[in-house]
Parts: structure tokens; sequence; C-alpha cells
């Protein structure tokens, strides 16, 4: 969405409320998030894969944000703001608290004329400057309040971004939590990989696959390709016949909205669950492989979690549940390569980040 001359990406609503400085960042429409359980709704409010992106003809130029103080226990009580140009990663680091913080966002000496002979083809133009928001366990929610700089300022144009645009939906995983920083998350991983701009919808603990949240991804037409990571959070808290019901919905409502548009189902990736014989992974595994397989939709893929990666001691924190760098990078890397020929088969050819209709 576009406010205050900028663009808020993986922002659907900024919200004002009466007596509160700022405007509250929201991933997914209100009514929507009413329809989720309160962890989701929390989660849906947390900064994760999300940008402020603009173009100024001046720098520097000053931000102003601070957290807000609906924060609970699953959620860091700051955010980190990591800065790029287009896909270059600036030095420059700031945190957010509950204190309004400005920011100062500096463009290095001679930049753009390097960034220019170096990466003349980067799915993002170096012009856009990407504010990312972060945060160990997924950052906290934010509200905007100013920017300012001397000269113009406007949002970047669409050929400036990404043509390819990439809808992820999953659990903490998905979201990113305890990435290092934003663009390690394994959904940013692929986003670089392929050139696709990042659409993250995950929840952490809440990845339930409520049919309301299924009728909105459904309804959105920005996206181009969709992954579904389900469900590490629904194991054993419902029944297999309510996890085949709610998968089941979630995969058809979202696959026969565009058949244009592949939706990519991914089985429970390794976790502590695998080596414990009180758990059952590999049921909720197969109920999957299922309601893919029973499918009447062409353009439902299945993807194993366990292929994407096989180092789970070199990928996995001490919970032995969320991923490190490394299981991130894993993921990312490898989900890529099993992506690229399905987006091909349906048309959207992946070169030098660019999305080339008939190859």
């Amino acid at each position: 969405m576009i406010f205050n001359a900028v663009e808020f990406h993986n922002i659907e609503k900024i919200y004002h409320h009466k007596g509160i400085e700022g405007g509250l960042l929201q991933r997914i429409p209100e009514e929507v998030g009413n329809s989720l359980s309160q962890a989701a709704q929390m989660m849906m409010i947390c900064p994760s894969g999300v940008e402020i992106r603009f173009v100024s003809e001046t720098y520097p130029v000053k931000m102003t944000l601070s957290v807000d103080k609906i924060i609970d226990r699953m959620v860091d009580d700051h955010t980190e703001v990591y800065i790029f140009f287009g896909t270059v990663q600036s030095r420059q680091r700031f945190t957010i608290t509950r204190q309004k913080t400005t920011i100062e966002i500096t463009m290095p000496y001679g930049f753009m004329d390097m960034a220019k002979k170096v990466s003349p083809d980067a799915s993002f133009s170096p012009h856009v400057c990407r504010i990312r928001l972060w945060g160990t366990t997924m950052g906290a929610p934010i509200r905007f309040h100013s920017i300012e700089t001397e000269g113009n300022i406007r949002p970047p144009k669409p050929e400036e971004l990404p043509k390819l645009r990439y809808m992820a939906y999953g659990s903490s995983i998905t979201q990113g939590a305890f990435a290092s920083g934003p663009h390690l998350s394994y959904a940013s991983q692929v986003g670089y990989r392929l050139g696709a701009d990042v659409i993250n919808l995950g929840t952490s603990c809440s990845a339930y696959c409520e049919p309301e949240l299924a009728d909105y991804i459904a309804s959105r037409d920005d996206w181009d390709f969709a992954t579904l990571a389900l469900s590490v959070n629904m194991v054993e808290l419902f029944s297999p016949e309510e996890f085949s019901d709610r998968i089941a919905y979630m995969i058809n409502r979202i696959a026969q909205s565009d058949a244009k548009r592949p939706v990519v189902c991914i089985t429970i990736k390794p976790y502590y669950g695998d080596y414990l014989e009180s758990k059952s992974p590999n049921l909720y595994r197969n109920l999957l492989r299922e309601a893919v397989a029973s499918s009447p939709h062409d353009n439902v893929y299945l993807i194993e979690g366990p292929e994407l990666m096989p180092d789970a001691a070199g990928g996995l924190c001490p919970d032995f549940i969320h991923l490190g760098d490394n299981g991130m990078i894993q993921i990312g890397e490898n989900l890529s390569k099993k992506l690229i020929p399905i987006l091909r088969a349906h048309d959207l050819f992946i070169l030098n980040g660019c999305k080339n209709k008939n190859g």
C-alpha cells in the first residue's frame, strides 16, 4: 500500500487509533484477522517481511517509528531495521523501541554510479531504498510516524521492483523466527534466488489454516505463486480429520482462484517430533500428501519438507524446531531449485530476476 509518498510492502492496512500517535502496521486486514486465533492476530501485526520503500532524490532521509505498546511474551520488545538499496545491504542498522525513534538513512558516496555498473539486471533497482523490519523472534508491532527529506520522495515504480510475486504461508519457520536478519528467512532467500518479491504471511505458533485466511489469500491478485507449509503447529492440536478438512479447503480454495498460479504445498520439515515416539509428524505428512493427490486442480504441487533441509543438525536451533541461518539458507536454496521447473511449467520463466511470458 502507498501512504505518505512511500510504499508499505507486505502491509494491507495502517490503523490509526484515537489517542495514540502513529499508524499501526498490519499484514492483513482487521476483518480477516478477527477470524483468526488470538496468537495469529498478534503475529499479523508483527512486521515479519515488512518493508518501507521509497526513491528519494536527496539524502539523508529521516524516518520516525516506534514499537506499539500492544506486545506480549510471544514477540520481541523491539524491532530491528536493516537498510538495503535495491539488493545491496547497507551497513546501517537501527533498533526501534517503545520510544519514538528517528533513524537517519544515508546513501554511501558514489554508490549509485557503481551500482548501475555492478547490478544492471538486479530484481530491484538500486534507486529503491528498502527499510526492512525484523526481530529475532519476529519483531514487535510497529507504528509509523513520519518521513522527512529535503528533496522529492516517491514510491517505487513497477519497473523498479521484481516482476514476479511470491506468497508464503506457514508457521514461525515461514515467518522467519530466529533468522539473524530479514534477508535470511527462507522465504526471503527464495525471493532473492528467484528474483521475486515476497509477501510473507507466516504466523508463529498459529498456522491453523483457517478458511477465512484461505479465502483472503485466494482473493488477492498480487501474487504469481504460493507456498503453503502445512503445518507443524497443527500436529496433535488438531485431529487428523480436522487437519485434513482444513488443509483441503485451503489448498483447493487458493488453487481454484487462478489456475495459472501454482500452489506448492510443503510437508513438515525435520524437527524434534521426528525423534520422539509420542509425536506423529509422519501421519500429518501423509495426510498432506493425500490432500494434494486428491486435489482436482492441476496447479497444486507437493514438496517434501525433509528434502529441503537434509542437514537437520546444522539447520536447527537448540529448541530443535526453529531454524538457524544455516537451516534457513538450506531451505531457501533447495526450495528455489524445486520451484524453478514448476514456475516454468506455468510460463513463469526466471531470468535475472524477471518474469518473462512465454520464456
